[in-house]
């Protein structure tokens, strides 16, 4: 007979995340920014993190999506700001 295991006591937590990037295949483009909060089932905020990215060695914008960022002087100055080279924002961001 199997043995019952206790529930697990640990409360679930829900992750939002935003990405901006300047096109759609990563590689060619870059991812430019995203930002993630983390919830408890109640909306309860356990933690947020956000980082604006460095482009991949390479890497070119979409023709499509750099016209769109055009549009979005504001939203574009905002996402090349403080920018860091993800291979240090991602661990930071696991932890």
């Amino acid at each position: 007979m199997a043995k019952k295991q206790a529930p697990d006591s640990r409360p679930e937590i829900y992750v939002s995340t935003d990405v901006e990037a300047d096109g759609p295949i990563p590689g060619p483009h870059s991812m430019l920014s995203f930002a993630s909060a983390a919830m408890l089932a109640d909306k309860t905020v356990v933690g947020t993190f956000s980082a604006n990215l460095e482009t991949l060695p390479g890497a070119t914008g979409h023709p499509v999506q750099m016209q769109w960022w055009k549009t979005q002087p504001d939203a574009w100055a905002a996402c090349r700001r403080d920018l860091e080279r993800p291979e240090d924002v991602m661990p930071r961001y696991v932890e």
